[in-house]
């Protein structure tokens, strides 16, 4: 008999912005066509398909509460009950959610956890949230039946502070497709003179450490930030009002825009101070792009030793500079920089490795081995 899996802890996979959100919606079609019958628990204000099926996964909208507070707490705590009834195994994602970690098993159904980063780093978050999101932290490794960390340094901590044991799987990249240029589209920005962000705009990405790069030594070619706020409307006015004089604002985009900005970026820049494993680096990386990262644990685990730049977070003179040096450096170089990381992500993060590992995990966790 089919194994059915009921994810809960996201917006919906298809239709939001987010690593999570982006992160299931390559899974879970891929789980479905290995005869993993997937069952996702939607937040409607997100999910474009409504109730029902796509891609051989089962789309069920469950109402909430749309606050930055509440949102994802409602949710999970309507979903999962119902959840913990329909399935054999509840697959949790995010420290939030994961409060609700003990209720498929009271139930007498096995609960995955992913943990996609320590949230309660999160700046958007006041201390009674951090205070929630460590919880959720501490009932995983104390109710789920198994724990999945997305990068190695997850896993340590997990490890290190809990009894539930720990899988590592990583996030997935698939190959990406170029997408040639139409013009019109971004009509103030020319194929390979651009440097792209990409990325939800809230403070831990640090997007104003690049405006600040920007403002003391202004690159030849414009920073393109691409992507939308997430309950962070201050902040994203705050950044587009102290906007120096060559930083384009896209908003977010997704498809074929989305492909095209990467197709034909000069670099990729990501200066983020907390991540879980950026789904957007292993998407720059697959597109080819020489990179421009702060040198913190996740981008590190992602980049490797391939080639390229790694800075001080918040150091926005080291960032002007690299900016300085990507444009300086030979077409040539640049291209072989950008192979080197595509070699990396397709040898280290594909799907299919990552659909096995998750897939080994369920049967573990029910019982099926």
């Amino acid at each position: 008999m089919s194994l059915r899996v009921a994810m809960v802890g996201l917006r919906a996979p298809w239709g939001a912005e987010g690593g999570v959100e982006q992160s299931v919606g390559e899974l879970a079609p891929r789980l479905a066509a290995r005869d993993i019958r997937v069952t996702v628990y939607c937040r409607g204000r997100y999910n474009p398909h409504g109730t029902g099926s796509r891609l051989g996964v089962r789309l069920v909208d469950t109402p909430t509460v749309y606050s930055r507070s509440l949102e994802a707490l409602i949710h999970t705590g309507l979903a999962v009950p119902r959840a913990s009834l329909a399935a054999d195994l509840v697959h949790i994602h995010a420290c939030g959610p994961a409060l609700f970690a003990g209720l498929p098993r009271l139930a007498g159904r096995a609960c995955v956890v992913t943990l996609h980063g320590m949230d309660w780093e999160r700046e958007k978050w006041g201390a009674t949230a951090r205070a929630f999101l460590r919880s959720g932290a501490w009932m995983a490794g104390h109710r789920a039946t198994e724990i999945i960390a997305v990068s190695r340094g997850l896993e340590q901590f997990c490890r290190q502070n809990f009894p539930v044991p720990v899988t590592f799987v990583p996030n997935g990249v698939a190959p990406h497709t170029p997408v040639e240029w139409t013009a019109g589209v971004f009509p103030e920005l020319e194929p390979g003179k651009y440097h792209l962000f990409l990325g939800r705009l809230v403070p831990e990405k640090e997007v104003g450490t690049l405006l600040r790069a920007v403002a003391r030594r202004r690159p030849r070619y414009p920073v393109v930030i691409t992507g939308g706020g997430s309950y962070t409307g201050d902040y994203v006015e705050r950044l587009h009002r102290e906007a120096p004089e060559g930083v384009i604002f896209t908003g977010p985009r997704f498809g074929l825009e989305k492909a095209m900005l990467l197709t034909h970026a000069r670099s990729f820049l990501f200066p983020s101070r907390v991540e879980g494993l950026p789904i957007a680096l292993l998407e720059a990386m697959a597109a080819g792009l020489p990179t421009v990262v702060s040198a913190i644990g996740p981008n590190l685990e992602v980049v490797g030793d391939t080639p390229g730049w790694r800075l001080p977070v918040g150091q926005a003179e080291a960032w002007a500079e690299a900016l300085h040096e990507v444009e300086a450096a030979d077409p040539s170089a640049l291209a072989a920089m950008g192979a080197a990381g595509r070699a990396r992500v397709e040898a280290s993060f594909s799907w299919n490795a990552v659909v096995e590992a998750t897939r080994a995990v369920y049967l573990r966790a029910a019982g099926r081995t």
